[in-house]
């Protein structure tokens, strides 16, 4: 079975996306294992740099990764794909021998250099804004 996992930096706190966010990875449970991961984010304070909180959350999303899995960063500035599109990545990776994808969503100062450079594709969810929690 394909497996899914979402990781997240930053928790979700509002109560409506929460009870969506469990709605649609039951949804999902026919098509594959999901598994959703939510990293706490540092303070973002003046103490610390733009970069160290980033090194941070760097370190966090690294232990989590598998070498086998297939990365892709959620991304403002990634390439948008229709549904049609989305399903033959997924189709095209599964030939490749892949069966475990790991979906990266940053915090609000987005994700390390390092991190963005593991990732097979840099995909936009939309060109419109969300928030944060709905991404």
């Amino acid at each position: 079975m394909v497996k899914i996992r979402i990781i997240a930096v930053g928790k979700t706190k509002e109560d409506w996306i929460t009870q969506a966010i469990r709605h649609y990875l039951k949804l999902l449970k026919r098509y594959a294992e999901v598994e959703l991961v939510e990293i706490k984010t540092d303070k973002i304070i003046t103490s610390l740099s733009i970069k160290s909180v980033l090194e941070k959350e760097a370190n966090k999303i690294r232990s989590l990764l598998k070498p086998s899995d297939l990365n892709v960063l959620l991304d403002v500035k990634g390439r948008c794909k229709s549904s049609e599109e989305f399903a033959d990545f997924f189709e095209n990776n599964l030939k490749r021998g892949y069966n475990e994808f790991t979906f990266l969503l940053g915090g609000p100062l987005g994700v390390a250099p390092k991190i963005r450079e593991t990732c097979s594709l840099r995909l936009s969810l939309s060109p419109m804004t969300f928030t944060h929690e709905m991404s």
